[in-house]
Order: C-alpha cells, then structure tokens, then sequence
C-alpha cells in the first residue's frame, strides 16, 4: 500500500469513526495496521475504535503493546492510552503515565507543563492532570 493509499484509507476510517461507524470503521484499521505495520495509524484507529465501543481495557492493551513495539506515536499514545485508563477508573497508572511526562519535562515549569498537558490530553477536568 503506498502513501497515497494508505491516506485515503485512514482518513475513510476517521471519518467512519467520526460519524459513529464503529463497525465499518474497524476493518480499515485492521487493513492499515496489516498493510502498513510501521505506521501508527493502524494500532492507533484499532485503540480508537475500542474505546468508542466502551472497551477501555481491551484500548488500553492495544496501546501498550504498540508503544512495547515502538509502534505508536508516543504523544498519540498517550493522549489515548490517558483516556482509556481514566475511563477503566485506573487511576493510580493514569497518575504514572502523568508523572513520566512531567518528569520527560523536568526542566520546565511545572504548572506550565500541567496547564499544558491538560490542553493536549484534552480532558474537561485540569485537576485530574494536576493532583
């Protein structure tokens, strides 16, 4: 599959996955992760895909087992994997995943990191992030 294909493709199965196609959108995925296996968008959409359907362990290990790989996008990753584990009530690993990014960014500013962690994980709540 060359670029051009593999865009099309994933941007079909974004869209399927945007509008509620959770079913349609799932086969792309798994076409993109098979044709395309150093590309991320194949685990990421097959992660994407679970957590629309609810299942937030069965994302959760998608993800890890893609970044074990070195297969993801490490700030897609983890943008997702924060949701899913939030959403399993796995708090105290969310909390992990929290401090090894503020520790990546121990040279920075502290509550600026957190400020902007909260915007790139995108949740409603900046004290989740901040505890």
């Amino acid at each position: 599959m060359d670029n051009k294909e593999l865009t099309y493709l994933n941007t079909l199965a974004v869209s399927c996955l945007a509008t509620g196609m959770i079913d349609e959108a799932q086969p792309a995925f798994e076409l993109i992760n098979n044709s395309a296996p150093l590309q991320d968008a194949g685990p990421l959409g097959l992660a994407s895909v679970e957590l629309a359907r609810g299942n937030y362990d069965k994302a959760v290990e998608i993800l890890k087992q893609c970044a074990d790989e070195n297969r993801v996008n490490a700030d897609k990753a983890r943008k997702l994997l924060m949701h899913a584990l939030v959403a399993t009530n796995r708090l105290n690993e969310a909390e992990e995943l929290r401090d090894s990014l503020t520790q990546l960014d121990a040279a920075n500013d502290e509550q600026e990191y957190l400020v902007q962690t909260h915007k790139f994980f995108g949740t409603g709540d900046p004290g989740l992030i901040g505890r």
